[in-house]
């Protein structure tokens, strides 16, 4: 008699169990996401979303949003999600996935079936003491300081404009992100984190270490998160290639590439490998496949189809195609005079890029009016003394060289060294270049003297960063020699008859 109320009472027991739990149950073709703070805590009211398509879903009081996904979304596919909309009165932006790229997990009621979403107030700077805050705040910078062109009239990535960037991002002070960083850096524990701290600093022989042992960790224990392993592999791949170990390098992002197989930015970054390895067979087929996945993702005028094109034509002309290499330089400068101006200096940089095959063809005069623009352009839009300026000094100086017009050249040369120095230090390898190419146009002049002392100190700077037996530490060392050679017959009296 009594058994029917026991049934109902343990039902609605079982209700009032399920109310108080965080259950979230699966549905194919729904995304679900948890979102928490930095302290743990659920975020109620935050529009979440999917870029690339509609549908965003917005946090009950537990943290979690069903997020609609495309159809014929799969399981383990990748998306990147995105905030739309922060509850009333707060800034919040997302700290995890770091990069904003979730792993679409199994559609099936287990207990993984959810997304981990962790935000933090913009411009909060408890923020600076935490960890999860820091170590994605280093990961974007790393990201952006990776290598990304194989342009040669392009400078160096800039870490100071890219931290600036990632802390007006978060809303924090650069000075204040960059101490915090480096103070995180030195408390974790984790190989992987340890290794983004030496990579946000630039010590990649430590950074090589701890992201190998990262690496090795993470297939091991973590083969069920392949986001954690392709990270670990991206960022491995970066260290190896800032160390000048290409190959190396070249594997580490191809472990990514079996993870994330249309992720353009991986595909280039694995192409730029190879290609400073020489492998331009295996290079050029992966350039071409970023191409294609960028022109059809981002349009046909992007400026990152412009880098694109710059990497395949810089391929095709160190391979001596140059006819090749020709259309696609010009069609890369035509994207960027369109989509950031004639006055831009990565305008500047395609134009010294095109100059560059002109000059590789013979058409001196064709390249000369090219890099004098790059010249102005560089100069009036990053001032007189910036580095980029003394790459188009150097380059023109160069051109200027080529055509006997030494008088012309000397006077670039030294304003490309000066600049160089003060920017970078007077023991800098770019130092070096400037150095030497400043002792090619002495010699040609004929002062053996004046050129001399350029190339003995170009060649100590050569010896400290490469050591004595590098082929580009070697090459100084022959120039030298045949100037001493030169200079010891030029002064040797001549035989009488």
């Amino acid at each position: 008699m009594h058994r029917p109320l026991r049934n109902a009472l343990l039902l609605i027991l079982l209700a009032s169990l399920c109310l108080a739990c965080p259950v979230a149950w699966a549905d194919a073709g729904i995304l679900i996401v948890h979102v928490k703070d930095v302290q743990r805590r659920p975020v109620v009211g935050l529009r979440i979303g999917i870029e690339g398509y509609g549908g965003p879903a917005e946090t009950d009081s537990q943290g979690i949003a069903r997020i609609k996904l495309a159809p014929q979304t799969k399981e383990n596919s990748s998306v990147a999600l995105q905030i739309v909309t922060s509850p009333p009165g707060k800034d919040l932006m997302m700290v995890s996935p770091w990069d904003y790229r979730a792993q679409v997990p199994s559609f099936e009621n287990v207990a993984d079936n959810f997304v981990e979403v962790v935000v933090v107030q913009r411009g909060e700077r408890a923020a600076l003491e935490s960890g999860a805050v820091l170590k994605a705040a280093v990961q974007q910078i790393n990201k952006a300081n990776a290598p990304k062109s194989a342009d040669k009239q392009a400078g160096q990535e800039n870490p100071k404009a890219n931290l600036e960037a990632v802390a007006k991002q978060f809303g924090l002070s650069p000075d204040d992100l960059d101490k915090a960083i480096k103070a995180w850096g030195t408390k974790t524990t984790d190989p992987y984190d340890k290794g983004q701290a030496a990579l946000y600093e630039g010590n990649y022989n430590q950074a090589t270490a701890d992201l190998q042992d990262s690496l090795k960790q993470r297939k091991e224990k973590l083969a069920a998160d392949q986001n954690a392993v392709a990270d670990a592999a991206f960022s491995l791949g970066q260290s190896l290639y800032h160390q000048g170990r290409y190959r190396e390098s070249a594997v580490a992002y191809h472990d990514c590439l079996q993870i994330r197989p249309d992720d353009a930015t991986v595909i280039n970054n694995t192409a730029l490998s190879l290609d400073k390895a020489g492998d331009y067979a295996g290079a050029e087929p992966l350039y071409r496949r970023a191409l294609a996945i960028d022109e059809k993702a981002l349009g046909p005028v992007h400026p990152d189809v412009a880098r694109d094109l710059n990497n395949l034509a810089a391929l095709l002309g160190d391979k001596g195609d140059y006819a090749a290499a020709e259309p696609l330089f010009r069609r890369a400068l035509a994207i960027k005079e369109k989509a950031l101006g004639p006055d831009d200096p990565q305008t500047a940089h395609s134009l010294g890029n095109l100059a560059g095959v002109l000059e590789a063809r013979g058409d001196f005069a064709g390249a000369e009016p090219l890099r004098r623009r790059a010249l102005a352009i560089d100069e009036k839009a990053l001032g007189p003394d910036h580095p980029d300026v003394a790459i188009s000094l150097n380059n023109l100086a160069a051109l200027l060289w080529t055509k006997d017009d030494n008088a012309g050249a000397e006077p670039l040369c030294r304003r490309a060294l000066a600049i160089d120095e003060k920017a970078l230090g007077p023991d800098h390898p770019t130092v070096a270049i400037n150095l030497s190419v400043l002792a090619l146009v002495l010699r040609a002049k004929g002062d053996y003297a004046g050129a001399e002392p350029l190339y003995r100190r170009s060649l100590a700077i050569r010896e400290k960063a490469l050591g004595p037996d590098h082929p580009t530490t070697r090459q100084i060392k022959a120039n030298l020699d045949d100037l001493l050679q030169k200079s010891a017959q030029a002064a040797a009296p001549k035989a009488k008859n």
